[in-house]
């Protein structure tokens, strides 16, 4: 059996090298072939049963081992349909089995390849070289989901791509702390923000703060006495022989008798009717002595002297209404000449009635001395304290008011200091009797909410809190389109569609309406122009009617707004609908900008006109997108790519295809288009330096088995030759 047994393991060893020879030639014959996996061979060993001492290297039996796992090279293409994969997995594919009415049929089975040179056929079906079509899932359109779990075949349809009505916008911006409109003025307070009280059409009662329960001159006095008010100022602290010789005289004529006061040292006789003023001392002093003097001669305790801020007042005391006369005779060859004190001579005479008014009625009488009160404009604090005598000295933010002029000059100094110093909320500010009643009014400011507070304010009536209103704009028309873009900024533009497709350009700008600067908070307000060619009072813009209101650090105050929505938006007649203007957490945000514009970092929307199909796309996500002439690009179906445990125990078939057996397990269908790379071939994986390698051995190894076969048979005719 020695000889026959090594004459047939040749043979075996023939056959097995002429497997591999087989082998080889495939491969080298498939070396260009897109996605071909090369066949390698592996050799098994055949022992025939025997002891171990007597056992001998038995036949041999080539089988195919596949290299499916192995990768070829990636080569790309300009072809946009042409796809490989970069890893394990195939492509799920399916051949045409026939054809029923011009349309393709298919059998519902599963093959898989490597191939994806895959091109649009007649049908709008991905058919490779191979003549096999690739199958994938559907792409709901609206939501942009995988639709489906077992893989189809992918049609794609050429037929036009109908309009998608704009439903959702989304916005996301910065808007800048400080907008620099057209007419903004570092040097002019609130000059960035809308004006919108100045607008035809606002609504929500615009409204400045102002007063309403004043004072009415009924409050204070229903008569004032008669006063006389010297026209000369003094210093109380001045030697009394400044304001009197010796031997002057003043006759003052009041309740009804008449009362010489004579001027003259202490020790001096008066003469008949006369009352002795000590001419000695200080102003003051002698000004102390004719009050104290005319009190006592009178009987009436309210009768006054004084001196008010430097000047003279001599009054009949409250209730009196009778005149008051003055008469001054002068010493003669005396220094000092004129009316005494600065009092002119004549009649003065006491208000009652309708002629208390406020150009007659001392401040005194309605503020008394050393009473104060306390203007909040926006959080800027004004005090004003009322000195009837003089003298007070004003601290840091106060004025010091004269209350010994008439009603009317003391709310006018009060007038000018606000104004003056009140801040850009008073700028136009009128503190004034009028209307029967003190009125403090803030005309102009729509900004400032202001307070007052003190006792000068609640005996004048003006105490309280007052609002400041802007109102707001629904809409702007045509005829203040003008003013309202000098007062607003850009916040871009975007085009959207109509159900039946018509495009409406969608312009937006931003206006700032409120202010922290203010003593409120930075509010703004988007609108849109609905109407290019509105004229005259049609709306030319259109609010979005959402506030946005931001904290100092630049974030909206919560809960923040995510979302707005603008309801019918229409465009220059193009009806839109209700669009969602979509902002999402922390898309808008109010940060320092150095050009004081709007940074928009998002602008965008789901809607589109009708378009024609153009081309179609494989992605490197797997997705099948087709382009249309309107720019839009469709997602229409998910490539479907397969995985296998055994994947080198697939079954071959024509065209680089495969199927699934028993020994490679069932097909795990993969949607997440992993490892797929659109514009792409696989190469085959054969390498023809290592074919060319192998085939030199195997030649080798066929050559050698040839030589066991001659000897063997040499030595079987060595043994024939015997028996001869």
């Amino acid at each position: 059996m020695g000889i026959y047994g090594a004459l047939s393991t040749a043979v075996t060893g023939l056959r097995a090298q002429s497997h591999a020879l087989e082998n080889i030639s495939g491969n080298i014959a498939n070396s260009q072939t897109v996605g071909y996996k090369r066949i390698d061979t592996s050799f098994k060993d055949l022992i025939a049963d025997a002891p171990v001492r007597a056992q001998i290297p038995g036949a041999v039996l080539a089988q195919s081992q596949s290299t499916n796992n192995q990768q070829g090279d990636i080569q790309t293409s300009s072809n946009e349909t042409y796809i490989a994969l970069n890893g394990n997995g195939f492509f799920v594919v399916e051949p045409k089995i026939g054809q029923a009415d011009g349309s393709p049929l298919f059998a519902g089975t599963n093959n898989f390849t490597r191939r994806g040179d895959f091109e649009i056929d007649k049908d709008g079906l991905l058919v490779n070289g191979a003549g096999y079509y690739l199958k994938g899932f559907p792409i709901d359109t609206a939501t942009g989901n995988i639709s489906g779990s077992v893989p189809s075949v992918i049609s794609i349809s050429n037929a036009y791509l109908p309009a998608n009505v704009t439903r959702l916008i989304n916005y996301q911006a910065n808007l800048p702390q400080v907008p620099k409109t057209a007419n903004y003025n570092a040097a002019s307070p609130n000059s960035e923000l809308m004006k919108t009280w100045s607008y035809t059409g606002v609504s929500g009662s615009p409204a400045y703060p102002r007063t309403t329960n004043g004072a009415t001159i009924s409050d204070f006095a229903t008569s004032v006495p008669a006063r006389a008010v010297g026209a000369q100022t003094y210093v109380g602290t001045a030697a009394a022989n400044t304001i009197a010789n010796d031997g002057d005289l003043l006759a003052v004529t009041m309740h009804g008798a008449t009362y010489n006061l004579l001027f003259a040292p202490t020790g001096t006789t008066p003469g008949v009717g006369e009352i002795l003023i000590d001419n000695t001392g200080t102003v003051a002093d002698v000004v102390g002595r004719i009050q104290t003097a005319l009190r006592t001669a009178t009987g009436e305790p309210t009768v006054s002297a004084q001196l008010r801020h430097g000047a003279m007042v001599l009054s009949a005391g409250d209730g009196n209404t009778a005149d008051l006369t003055l008469a001054t005779t002068r010493a003669a060859g005396g220094a000092v000449v004129g009316g005494m004190l600065g009092l002119g001579d004549g009649t003065k005479t006491a208000q009652t009635g309708g002629a208390v008014t406020s150009a007659t009625t001392p401040g005194y009488m309605a503020v008394s001395h050393g009473q104060s009160m306390e203007i909040n404009i926006g959080g800027l604090v004004r005090k004003y304290t009322f000195d009837a005598v003089g003298g007070m000295t004003a601290g840091t933010g106060e004025a010091i008011i004269n209350s010994s002029k008439t009603l009317d000059g003391m709310l006018a100094d009060i007038q000018t200091d606000l104004r003056a110093n009140g801040g850009p909320g008073a700028a136009d500010a009128r503190v004034v009797y009028e209307g029967g009643k003190v009125v403090v009014s803030f005309d102009s400011n729509y900004l400032y909410n202001v307070s007052i507070t003190g006792s000068a304010a609640t005996a004048l009536g003006v105490n309280g809190s007052f609002a400041a209103e802007t109102g707001t704009l629904a809409t702007i028309t045509a005829d203040d389109s003008a003013k309202f873009i000098s007062e607003s900024i850009s916040g871009g533009a975007i085009t959207v569609y109509a159900d039946n497709g018509a495009p409406a350009n969608v312009q937006l700008r931003w206006a700032k309406v409120d202010s922290e600067a203010t003593g409120g908070q930075d509010k703004w307000q988007l609108f849109y122009m609905s109407n290019s060619t509105a004229v005259g009072g049609a709306t030319a813009w259109t609010n979005v009617g959402q506030d946005y209101t931001f904290n100092p650090n630049g974030t909206l105050v919560a809960p923040g707004v995510t979302e707005a929505t603008i309801s019918n938006l229409t465009v220059n007649g193009v009806t839109i609908g209700d669009v969602k203007l979509r902002h999402q957490e922390n898309g808008m945000s109010e940060f320092a900008d150095v050009n004081g514009s709007v940074s928009v970092s998002t602008l965008n929307q789901n809607g589109y006109g009708a378009g024609e199909y153009l081309s179609v796309a494989v992605t490197d996500e797997g997705r099948v997108v087709a382009t249309y002439s309107n720019g839009e690009r469709l997602e229409l179906a998910q490539v479907a790519t397969a995985q296998f445990n055994g994947v080198n125990s697939l079954k071959r078939l024509d065209g680089g295809v495969y199927q699934a057996t028993a020994e490679s397990g069932e097909p795990i269908i993969d949607l997440s288009g992993s490892g797929i790379i659109g514009g792409a071939l696989e190469s085959s994986n054969t390498d023809i330096s290592d074919e060319f390698t192998k085939l030199i051995i195997t030649q080798q190894a066929y050559s050698a088995s040839t030589r066991i076969v001659s000897t063997a048979d040499e030595m079987l005719q060595e043994v024939l030759n015997m028996i001869r």
